[in-house]
């Protein structure tokens, strides 16, 4: 390992750097966002069910049949899950479709008056 601040090579378990003194390199942070998102297509309620299948590379349709039979045999608590993943699970940013270039709105100010 390599001190940010002098550039010398230290020992990986050492606490300071024996060049310049300086203290313990940072670890790394965790990302605190959660991996999965909810899609803004496909989704048919608020997209946890396509949420998860994608993330874990499964068919949005045998999700949403296995929460319909999780639902069902724990007499809806599935329900209260969906809601709780509704407000956990975050919403994919905005895209564009691809091939489709970006076009600004025009500013308002510039129109000539009708």
């Amino acid at each position: 390992m390599f001190c940010p601040h002098c550039g010398k090579e230290f020992l990986a378990q050492a606490n300071f750097c024996s060049a310049c003194g300086a203290g313990a390199v940072p670890m790394p942070m965790m990302s605190t966002r959660l991996p999965i998102v909810r899609p803004r297509h496909p989704r048919m309620i608020a997209g946890v069910c396509s949420g998860i299948a994608i993330h874990y590379g499964w068919d949005i349709a045998l999700v949403r049949i296995l929460f319909a039979v999780f639902t069902c045999l724990t007499s809806g608590i599935g329900i209260f899950v969906y809601i709780a993943a509704w407000i956990i699970v975050p919403d994919a940013l905005y895209a564009l479709p691809p091939g489709v270039p970006y076009q600004p709105a025009p500013n308002m100010a510039q129109r000539p008056v009708v």
